[in-house]
């Protein structure tokens, strides 16, 4: 059996680099509500998904309209039964903590093979593909690394390189989604930035520099790794962001479709060579060290001159199990054929409004189920209680457009 868990904490664990970290509160709460969200993208069969806590939790299983087969239960249900533990993400906090729950050595990874997956998944490693990619017709991308504040300083120096706006995003080389991330809207390094820049740098060694694009769309492309060399494709992830960078949801529709949407800027023959080079690149850039999913986030950005939507490759790799991976999962097991969706993590200021808007999503756009998949309407996807304020839901709506 396979044991499932969800540690959202994990790139901002993987930063801190300590046995001991301590998540902070927000990250806690949304791991404990929203710890049922495995369950929908595990196999069927020979999977267990870890719960902090099971509570009510098989009343609420018995309304859903669609529901997962895995196991569900406690920690310590599933771990004394299981083959392999697979997290959201290993970091050296998450097996210090499985250890003093009782989880034998044998299936966690040692500290030699938790340092090499951490220097992969540096920020680091996308400045190093993103310049193997980049320099091709039709894409774009600089990113540097720098590891002083003189380099920074050099690198806010007025550049062309075809970008539109003298902007700049600096970057943390680990921190979790839409943190560690500084914009710049001038060429000048003001003492609040400088001083945060300090701390990275005392703390990782480095400050990652871009160029702040114009972006047109957000997405991604899905991967798995075998840990015997090879990095197959997966599918592709359409998705948002906040203002701060931060994930806010995906739209669910087949890859054909996300394609069709992408190429209305830059060439699918594009996609497909980038594609067909980053299995390649991140099969050499992996080796052995790495079995599981993984996310390549890409840009379309716009420019002032022809061509005048390019391809930004790589600016992020999320080596790790991701929401994108997430929503392509859901879309081609749990929706209809006949519909599309949108998968979307909501954060509600307080419990009673999040239930108040579940109560009104419920009664806005019940669900429509055939043959075993959402057809239209909308389902939380993770238990609603009196303490919840975190929500994984998917809405499905036909492709006829009607809700």
């Amino acid at each position: 059996m396979n044991l499932y868990l969800f540690n959202p904490d994990h790139d901002m664990a993987l930063g801190n680099n300590s046995a001991y970290y301590q998540a902070p509160a927000s990250a806690l709460k949304m791991a404990n509500d929203l710890s049922w969200l495995p369950a929908w993208v595990v196999p069927d069969a020979d999977s267990f998904v870890a719960l902090p806590s099971t509570g009510r939790l098989e009343e609420w299983v018995q309304t859903l309209p669609v529901c997962p087969r895995a196991e569900w239960g406690c920690l310590t249900d599933g771990w004394g039964r299981c083959r392999e533990i697979h997290p959201w993400g290993w970091n050296r906090a998450l097996v210090h903590r499985l250890k003093e729950q009782g989880v034998a050595d044998a299936l966690l990874p040692g500290d030699i093979l938790l340092e090499e997956r951490r220097f992969l998944a540096s920020r680091l490693r996308a400045v190093e593909l993103l310049s193997e990619l980049a320099d091709a017709p039709g894409r774009c991308g600089v990113s540097r690394a720098c590891r002083s504040l003189e380099e920074i300083n050099e690198e806010l120096k007025p550049s062309y390189e075809g970008c539109p706006t003298p902007r700049k995003l600096l970057k943390a080389p680990w921190s979790g989604s839409g943190k560690g991330l500084r914009r710049l809207d001038s060429g000048k390094l003001e003492e609040p930035v400088a001083n945060w820049c300090s701390r990275i740098l005392s703390a990782q060694g480095a400050v990652v520099v871009e160029p702040y694009y114009q972006k047109v769309a957000d997405f991604a492309m899905e991967f798995y790794a075998d840990g015997a060399g090879k990095v197959s494709f997966q599918g592709y992830s359409l998705f948002n962001t906040d203002a701060n960078g931060a994930y806010k949801g995906n739209f669910l529709k087949s890859d054909a479709r996300i394609v069709a949407a992408l190429s209305g800027y830059v060439p699918a023959a594009l996609l497909a060579e980038v594609q067909q080079e980053l299995c390649v690149r991140l099969a050499a850039m992996l080796g052995q060290s790495y079995v599981g999913y993984l996310g390549v986030d890409m840009m379309v950005c716009a420019f002032e001159q022809a061509p005048f939507y390019r391809l930004h490759p790589c600016v992020e790799i999320n080596l790790r199990m991701n929401m994108g991976m997430v929503a392509h999962r859901l879309y081609t097991r749990w929706l209809s054929p006949r519909s599309e969706g949108i998968f979307r993590v909501d954060c509600f200021k307080t419990p009673s409004d999040l239930q108040e808007d579940h109560r009104r999503q419920e009664k806005a756009h019940p669900p429509v189920v055939k043959d075993g998949r959402m057809e239209s309407g909308y389902l939380s996807l993770t238990p609603i209680g009196a303490g919840t304020c975190y929500r994984a839901a998917l809405w499905a709506i036909p492709l006829s457009g009607k809700l």
